[in-house]
């Protein structure tokens, strides 16, 4: 039996995260359990599971039947902590981005089995909050995945002052094992690597947007036209270092000065959430989804992305 398939994985949580998380394990070859609250939300997650591992067949990403990935993944409905994390190796929580909840759901884990390592999937908080007063922080350690999180092969992996090195390394090697890119936050700061880069790129596409420089639709073909487009392949320090570094202090020093130093969303963006156009979920966001299910807009954006995925790792 290999390394892999020795080890049992718990997800907690079946939103979109959760399903792609509990994919990318068991198409590694890892046993998991996937644990949700409610039989609804179990059940839409294990049918989108079904329809994305056969679209990794499709493209030739996945070389076995979709029934043997699927199941590898052992559904369960609960809320008792102690059936949950029986018999598991390593825990990764993804419920939704709220400290309190998550602090409740570590410390409910740590009350029934303090030595199992926790992977907090959280994008913007950091281990050191969450950890604060738990029985053993020692085992808590910050990963985040990036939606869609079967697809996107990147997980930053952070630590808190007091993640052991046992937890980090078993984190590392989990998350390669499973197919994914790691890099490490060096230093503890909210919204690590990728996400303060896109959130200062967010800022400013608020700025665009509220003054009407740029619709929604034209500012994505800029986007995936130019800046994406290479992003795609090459990382932004090789991309500066192709354009000139001379060249990019003269243009930093122009642009910089009449860039957006916002602190607040943008008042469109406002506007939008409290009307309820929350994106695919809601039927609306920038884009109208009228007449199409979650699972058909999913899979339209996922066929997209897939043949990328491919060329990425070069098969």
């Amino acid at each position: 039996m290999s390394a892999k398939t020795a080890e049992k994985v718990l997800v907690v949580g079946t939103g979109t995260m959760g399903e792609g998380i509990a994919q990318t394990f068991a198409q590694n070859g890892f046993q998991v359990r996937l644990v949700a609250r409610r039989e609804e939300p179990l059940t839409r997650a294990m049918s989108q599971i079904k329809q994305n591992v056969k679209q990794f067949i499709e493209f030739d990403l996945i070389h076995e039947p979709a029934d043997k990935v699927v199941a590898r993944i052992e559904p369960m409905v609960t809320t008792d902590m102690a059936q949950a994390v029986a018999g598991v190796d390593y825990i990764v929580e993804t419920i939704r981005e709220n400290l309190d909840d998550k602090r409740a759901l570590i410390a409910s884990i740590q009350a029934v089995n303090p030595n199992v390592v926790i992977g907090s999937n959280t994008g913007s908080m950091t281990v050191d909050s969450l950890a604060e007063g738990m029985p053993n922080p020692a085992t808590i350690i910050g990963i985040h995945y990036f939606n869609p999180a079967h697809i996107i092969p990147l997980v930053e992996v952070h630590r808190g002052s007091r993640t052991s090195d046992g937890a980090f390394e078993q984190t590392r090697r989990l998350m390669e094992a499973s197919g994914k890119k790691t890099v490490l936050v060096r230093k503890e700061v909210p919204g690590f690597i990728v996400n303060r880069i896109m959130g200062a790129i967010e800022r400013e596409i608020d700025f665009l947007l509220d003054e009407g420089i740029v619709t929604p639709e034209d500012l994505d073909i800029a986007i995936t036209s130019s800046t994406g487009f290479r992003f795609a392949c090459l990382g932004p320090m090789e991309v500066e270092d192709m354009i000139g570094l001379d060249t990019s202090m003269r243009v930093s020093s122009r642009v910089f000065k009449g860039l957006s130093n916002a602190t607040e969303p943008s008042p469109i963006l406002v506007e939008k959430v409290n009307k309820g156009e929350l994106g695919i979920k809601a039927g609306k966001g920038w884009y109208d989804y009228t007449g199409k299910t979650r699972e058909q807009v999913l899979e339209e954006k996922n066929r997209r992305l897939l043949p990328q995925l491919k060329l990425f790792l070069g098969r």
